[in-house]
């Protein structure tokens, strides 16, 4: 599979399922620059995933990291459907992010995999995250996935699950003024 700054090949690893993310090399950007950012937002990405499940996050854990490269466990399951119960644990499990500091930087129903059996809900894809206390950055988090929910009651559900988090009604509150600056910028 192909993304904007990965491709992601499923392989097997000392008897494991495992997928692994390679950055791509830019053609556009200066040779030195680009293996800087890649290596740079590898690294990155692989210290999230380890913050993460270290917050109690469920998410793909790092079994080799090389200097463009990541493998990981592959994570068996499906998108969520986001009913009721899967947005509320979409909620509590960013406020578990938040809690952390740790900022997905596109939490939607995309970068979920509801998980075949008894292994519930897990968070994929940290490559545009980063680590911030920041209300604005958490605030503009759940702004994303509520923009990606279509029912006022998924919404609920969700915010319903993110109230776990302690400093939620500052974040909720940032979210109106996200959500303002979005709509007169269309």
């Amino acid at each position: 599979m192909r993304g904007a700054e990965a491709i992601l090949t499923k392989k097997r690893l000392l008897g494991r399922d495992c997928v692994v993310k390679a950055r791509m090399m830019k053609p556009y950007r200066v040779k030195e620059l680009d293996c800087q950012l890649r290596a740079e937002r590898t690294r990155g990405e692989a210290r999230l995933l380890h913050k993460a499940k270290l917050a109690g996050v469920p998410c793909p854990t790092v079994l080799e990291l090389d200097e463009y490269s990541i493998t990981m466990e592959f994570v068996d399951g499906d998108r969520p459907g986001m009913d009721l119960l899967e947005c509320r644990e979409a909620g509590r499990l960013l406020a578990r992010l938040h809690a952390a500091d740790i900022i997905h930087g596109d939490y939607t129903p995309a970068n979920l995999i509801a998980g075949k059996g008894a292994s519930g809900m897990s968070v994929i894809d940290f490559g545009l995250g980063f680590v911030s206390n920041d209300i604005e950055d958490k605030a503009v988090d759940v702004f994303t996935m509520l923009r990606a929910l279509d029912k006022k009651e998924l919404k609920d559900a969700f915010i319903e699950g993110y109230r776990e988090y302690e400093k939620e009604k500052a974040v909720l509150a940032r979210v109106k003024d996200v959500e303002k600056r979005v709509r007169y910028a269309v």
